[in-house]
């Protein structure tokens, strides 16, 4: 089915009037990044390639025509926040593996915290296409960074190696470089960029059942050498730095997975309408009306709080982590809600192996434990609402039953 513009029409231009600040010439670039989108992956070859490097590919073919776009200035702050999101979604409705297609990625946390010198040149790396990974993950502790292993020691001469190993980190082979989170020989939780190409990485590949676009697997740290000005520097050391990125990360994997979901709407209810038209259908069954309306509302609902999470964190607010945390995990199991329910309305034919709508199902399965176990996000999102905050801070509230924050 050719996707193009139905995104922007069916499902971003109806919630405008709820968006005051998603003007006339964000529309116009969304809707240029969905033709450039549809466009380049016509062009850009399927067979003989493995997926990831058509993905690069495309996002290196894609960063040529959206460089100009995110530059202009009058897309800052909140309003940036949103349209990244909004970017995400579309990038999601045409399949999640373009997840990676637009924006800096984990590259943020090179650009928002790195020496001046790594910056600028990060930032014509990642203008270009370049992709950044993150190494977090453990295999004993999963993305706790308190409890990981890998470690600095002082190297004769100046500054550290690093030794240990990392699981599950995405685009593995693809990545230019890796952001790895690591404890120094002070104890001290620390971020480093590490390039791909350092002596003493040694990757190994995992198959993942789903977001099979990027290759996945382990990254082997034997005596890597960073030096100081590798270091990624914030108030509160690593821990900040990995909980600051995916405040502002993590909305924009839930606006993606809803995109997917939306994608996966669209084909369906498109599929049922052609149906009914030709009388293969006699009739649309009412169980089949009932799922595409409230996949459709859960899936608007869930999108304007992404939207909403992500401007929490570019105006700086402290319930941003919580909520990024909360949306996230929010956000993906509705999607893969819909996902589950969706198929079922076009029969056997959305479960085949080559089906778009079981890839989607897939993908969207595998965030459920990507950027975030939900259980644990959760669990945490529950703890910070049981937490007294900080003095000065209010906790939030939940809402009573008008959607106002309950009285204290």
């Amino acid at each position: 089915m050719n996707h193009t513009r139905t995104c922007i029409d069916q499902w971003i231009t109806p919630l405008r009037p709820v968006l005051p600040d998603l003007t006339d010439r964000h529309i116009a670039r969304l809707a240029r990044l969905e033709a450039d989108l549809t466009e380049i992956l016509a062009a850009t070859p399927q067979a003989g390639a493995p997926a990831s490097v058509r993905l690069l590919a495309v996002r290196r073919r894609l960063a040529e025509r959206v460089r100009t776009d995110h530059s202009r200035g009058d897309n800052t702050g909140e309003t940036k926040a949103m349209t990244e999101a909004l970017a995400g979604f579309v990038c999601g409705f045409h399949d999640l593996d373009l997840r990676d297609a637009v924006g800096p990625g984990h590259g943020r946390m090179i650009l928002g915290h790195g020496t001046e010198p790594v910056r600028r040149r990060w930032r014509a790396r990642l203008a270009g296409g370049d992709l950044v990974g993150i190494a977090a993950t453990e295999r004993h502790g999963g993305s706790r960074l308190q409890e990981i292993t890998t470690r600095a020691t002082v190297r004769p001469g100046g500054g550290w190696w690093i030794n240990g190993e990392k699981c599950w980190v995405s685009r593995l082979t693809e990545s230019a470089a890796f952001v790895v989170f690591f404890k120094n020989p002070d104890d001290k939780i620390t971020a480093a960029v590490v390039e791909a190409g350092a002596p003493g990485l040694e990757r190994g590949p995992i198959t993942p059942s789903g977001l099979g676009g990027w290759d996945w697997g382990t990254l082997a740290l034997t005596d890597v050498v960073v030096s100081e000005d590798d270091l990624l520097a914030g108030d509160g050391g690593g821990l900040a730095v990995f909980r600051r990125h995916f405040a502002a990360f993590r909305p924009l994997v839930a606006a993606t997975a809803l995109g997917t979901a939306a994608g996966a709407h669209t084909q369906v209810a498109a599929n049922l309408t052609a149906r009914a038209a030709t009388g293969l259908l006699p009739r649309l069954r009412d169980t089949a009306l009932v799922t595409l309306g409230r996949t459709h509302a859960e899936i608007n609902a869930a999108l304007l709080a992404a939207i909403a999470a992500a401007r929490l964190t570019a105006s700086g607010s402290p319930h941003a982590d919580l909520w990024s945390r909360e949306v996230k995990a929010h956000a993906v199991d509705t999607a893969h809600r819909a996902l589950q329910e969706l198929p079922l309305l076009v029969g056997a034919g959305g479960f085949r192996a080559d089906s778009a709508l079981a890839k989607a199902r897939a993908d969207v399965g595998g965030l459920l434990y990507a950027d975030g176990i939900h259980d644990s996000l959760l669990r945490s999102a529950g703890r910070t609402l049981t937490t007294p905050p900080p003095a000065g801070i209010p906790r939030p509230r939940p809402a009573d039953s008008t959607g106002q924050p309950a009285a204290a």
